[in-house]
């Protein structure tokens, strides 16, 4: 398991799963698989890393919830549905019942996971 102490490491995987997240949807609505790739590839390995931290990691991500980006915040959701899934699962719900956007399909299929029990994130 890796070692983080200190506090610069946990907002470098924040900004990390951000940006990925970003990416996904960027290549998502511009149609470039290899573009949600390297964005999904981003959002996991953050994921993977604040899981690192323990139980508390993902905590971290929980003020993406109110990020402005709808694509920041369906991935946080997505992320945070085993940690606080009231919350999360609301906002996956708000998203796609906006309408038809980037974020309006990634929190579709993530409630369709969640609901057919198949979301891993």
């Amino acid at each position: 398991m890796p070692q983080h102490n200190d506090e610069k490491s946990i907002h470098q995987l924040v900004e990390q799963f951000k940006a990925g997240a970003i990416l996904y949807h960027q290549g998502l609505e511009d149609e470039k698989l290899a573009v949600q790739r390297r964005g999904q590839k981003a959002v996991l390995s953050a994921i993977q890393e604040l899981d690192a931290f323990g139980p508390e990691g993902r905590n971290n991500l929980i003020p993406l919830l109110d990020h402005p980006d709808p694509g920041v915040r369906v991935y946080a959701a997505g992320t945070l549905v085993k940690v606080i899934p009231e919350r999360a699962l609301a906002v996956l719900k708000e998203i796609d019942d906006f309408g038809m956007t980037r974020a309006h399909m990634t929190a579709f299929h993530m409630l369709w996971s969640h609901t057919h029990g198949g979301l891993k994130l």
